[in-house]
């Protein structure tokens, strides 16, 4: 009990926790900025006949950078995609072993495309690769976010292998599924368990 205490309020776990919330709310911002773009555009051509050669560019950019940077918010909200038809019936301990097997996957992918993504951007500056659009826009600027990304990835996959002796393994449930918010309200608080 003392000890999860402490893990939650490590400095380092709450900054890790910060900078993955920091990036999901920014990419919220480029959602709306994407949209007001696109708004934009859908209105200067058909209204006024008078499309323009960037918000293609932008948006799409835009859209690669805010799917990326929120891997890490997802991941720390327990909202990756998993297939839970046999972990919902699985005991506690086989769910601890899955959890943090899909933790040390995650890592290790998020480590490999670090390290190969960087390469990749190391290249296009190197070699001056623009992408063959109106704007021609530096090629790093569409595949920084991949690095960046997958980098705050590995940081929150460990920082959630760091607390899953504490906090424990997700609990799955067909509540779940339908509505979230009734599947937390019917969740034991981890005081409960320390008390029976």
């Amino acid at each position: 009990m003392k000890k999860e205490a402490s893990i939650e309020r490590s400095k380092v776990l709450r900054f890790v926790d910060r900078v993955a919330e920091l990036s999901g709310s920014v990419g919220v911002y480029m959602i709306i900025f994407v949209t007001v773009v696109l708004t934009y555009e859908a209105v200067a051509r058909y209204f006024f006949a008078s499309p323009t050669q960037w918000t293609q560019d932008i948006s799409v950019t835009l859209q690669i950078w805010f799917t990326y940077m929120g891997m890490a918010l997802v991941l720390k909200d327990r909202e990756m995609i998993r297939i839970t038809a046999l972990l919902a019936i699985a005991p506690k301990s086989v769910r601890y072993v899955l959890e943090a097997v899909s933790l040390i996957i995650i890592f290790l992918f998020s480590l490999l495309a670090v390290t190969k993504g960087w390469d990749v951007v190391a290249d296009s500056i190197r070699l001056g690769r623009r992408q063959p659009t109106m704007l021609a826009l530096p090629n790093w600027i569409a595949e920084l976010p991949v690095v960046l990304g997958f980098f705050l990835l590995l940081v929150q996959s460990t920082a959630e292998l760091i607390r899953l002796p504490f906090r424990g393994p997700p609990n799955f449930s067909v509540i779940a599924e339908l509505d979230p918010a009734l599947h937390e309200a019917a969740q034991p608080s981890p005081h409960d368990e320390v008390r029976a």
